[in-house]
């Protein structure tokens, strides 16, 4: 693991290369199953507040 910081300019490109090499739907399982309960958690509410599907 490379622990450099990157700013998420730098990250967002890293995430366009994940996600041609593994596909839209093989780079977000990847990230869902990276994740521990409590950020998954975090970040899918905050994705609901932010697109309003009320699923939370």
């Amino acid at each position: 693991m490379n622990n450099n910081v990157m700013d998420k300019n730098t990250l967002m490109e890293k995430s366009d290369e994940l996600k041609e090499l593994l596909g839209a739907d093989g780079l977000l399982e990847a990230l869902l199953k990276a994740m521990d309960s409590y950020d998954l958690r975090e970040n899918l509410e905050y994705i609901d507040r932010m697109h309003d599907t009320n699923v939370f």
